[in-house]
């Protein structure tokens, strides 16, 4: 996508998420409104339609009928009993710990009156919802003590104040005469008429009757099951408006800042670009992090500056190429000197041996016999063979190391191919059917680099083994000679040898850049070299990835 697509959809997003933040406090706010108003508020069981609860009232397991587990809640919280009854008017199920109407009769069933009754009709069976009140019990037992005029026993006492009960009597004259249990505020006569089939919405639960001698006796206590209607909604309302503009005011606040941060992830990029714009025009190609546009850690934009990602990239890339063409002619630059040095400082010995033989050879002051000018000449033909074969290395190591060298690779079994190196003094194993994708000539040179210079400093009656094998992650070569070993100090710079130093009289044959190229023709092949040694030989490691 453009910038300029990603800039449009950046500022549609913006909106879109700020309209559904708009719609998502609204949702929140009515969630907690409905909340609220449902823990506080009791579920009325006489609103259920039959149609409600028609199709799942009922539950069959096999030969028994059972009442609905949420009909059983239900009623539990209404303060009552459900009993089903079949078409005969059998009770086949009923909820509660007793059965109140199993020992009754149909014509008492049917004559039973209580406030707050309801039947639903279903097929086959009737729902008959059965309010239970502990003021009804306290009541019959009090009604009872009075009418036989005995003591209030114990019993019936500690009910009443378990429940927080009161009993109470008044006279004709509506005077309160007599209280046992809580002592509540006064009732006045018409409190008396008040009923309600909403259990939920009676803060306390009466019941009354008119003794014998035209006094009242009032039993009265506490709802347990009281959840009104009206103070739950006031206080949800309160919250439904505070959270709503509670949450318009956070919501304004965020769009202020929002909008401050939008200003700042324009501005801070294009201050940033220009920075490094000019870096560069002053040779400075360090990755620059502005840690108000890049995460400390990892380095990388933060996530509100993603769509600065792309110029970010191409002016790394950027840096990164032009701090790569200034190193590569740095680079060049040293190469050339240390090839020239090198070179006038390898040439400098043989040279000076071919220029003194061959003065003394031009001398008239002395006549060299035969045998004598043999020597003479045979020396000149080394010392010029050397120098040949060392602007041959130096010019292949310089080739090697500017990448002018192309493989031809080919796939050599090396159980066959190895045996080429063995004589009386190398032994070849190779363990398995070991295949390498390599090129033949440059790794002969590698190999004979290698076991050449094992043999060199190995001792007369020694061996020099070499090992390959197929192991699971590479092909693996080892080169190990009997020899005195190589000084620590000497290993540190092994393969680092462009050229052989002032150490021109021990060899005239060897350049001293064998094991440099050899390392450089194994890096060429995406290999790896090592080596180790002590006093009991040196070994050289060679491994090179399966293909």
């Amino acid at each position: 996508m453009k910038p300029t697509g990603k800039l449009s959809l950046r500022f549609v997003s913006y909106f879109i998420i700020f309209y559904l933040l708009i719609i998502s406090g609204f949702i929140i706010s009515l969630i907690f409104f409905a909340i609220f108003i449902n823990e506080r508020v009791g579920d009325n069981i006489h609103t259920m339609s039959s149609s409600e609860i028609e199709d799942n009232a009922v539950k069959e397991k096999g030969q028994t009928i059972k009442i609905a587990d949420f009909l059983v809640k239900r009623a539990q919280d209404n303060a009552g009993q459900l009993y089903l009854f079949n078409d005969a008017m059998d009770i086949v199920d009923f909820t509660g710990d007793t059965c109140e109407l199993c020992d009754m009769t149909d014509y008492e069933i049917m004559a039973l009156k209580r406030p707050g009754m309801h039947t639903w009709e279903m097929p086959k069976y009737y729902l008959l919802f059965l309010p239970t009140s502990l003021v009804q019990s306290i009541f019959n037992d009090t009604l009872q003590v009075i009418s036989e005029k005995k003591e209030f026993p114990s019993e019936l006492l500690q009910r009443v104040q378990a429940n927080n009960a009161a009993i109470e009597i008044y006279n004709e004259h509506w005077d309160r005469v007599e209280v046992i249990g809580e002592r509540y505020k006064k009732l006045h006569k018409p409190q008396l008429l008040e009923e309600t089939y909403d259990i939920f919405e009676q803060a306390e639960l009466k019941l009354s009757t008119t003794l014998e001698d035209s006094s009242t006796l009032v039993v009265r206590m506490p709802n347990p099951t009281y959840k009104p209607f009206e103070e739950p909604f006031n206080k949800a309302m309160m919250i439904f408006v505070s959270i709503f503009f509670g949450g318009h005011s956070i919501l304004l606040i965020g769009v202020i800042v929002l909008s401050i941060s939008i200003s700042g992830q324009f501005v801070r990029p294009l201050v940033y670009v220009l920075s490094r714009i000019e870096r560069l025009t002053q040779f400075d190609y360090r990755e620059v992090s502005d840690k108000k546009i890049h995460h400390r850690k990892t380095g990388k934009l933060k996530r509100k500056f993603k769509l600065f990602q792309p110029v970010d990239e191409s002016l790394n890339h950027l840096s990164e190429r032009l701090a790569s063409n200034e190193r590569q002619i740095k680079q060049a630059e040293q190469l050339r000197e240390e090839w020239i040095t090198g070179l006038s400082h390898d040439l400098k010995t043989p040279l000076s041996s071919i220029y003194g033989y061959s003065t003394m050879l031009a001398s008239e002051d002395y006549e060299w016999s035969k045998e004598e000018m043999r020597i003479f000449a045979n020396t000149m033909r080394e010392k010029a063979t050397y120098m040949d074969l060392l602007i041959q290395d130096l010019t292949y190591s310089y080739q090697l190391k500017n990448k002018a060298i192309q493989l031809e690779k080919v796939t050599l079994a090396l159980a066959s191919w190895l045996l080429q190196f063995a004589d009386e003094q190398v032994t070849i194993k190779v363990y398995g059917d070991v295949m390498l994708e390599a090129d033949e000539l440059l790794l002969k040179r590698i190999l004979d680099n290698l076991i050449t210079n094992a043999k060199k400093y190995t001792p007369e009656g020694t061996e020099v083994i070499v090992e390959a094998q197929n192991t699971d992650t590479c092909i693996k070569l080892t080169i190990v000679d009997q020899g005195p070993g190589i000084p620590q100090d000497e290993l540190d710079t092994l393969f680092d040898r462009y050229y052989r130093g002032t150490n021109t009289t021990d060899d005239a044959t060897g350049t001293g850049l064998g094991l440099a190229i050899t390392k450089q023709l194994i890096d060429l092949h995406n290999g790896t070299i090592s080596v180790s040694s002590d006093t009991n030989g040196t070994v050289f490691v060679l491994k090179f990835q399966n293909e």
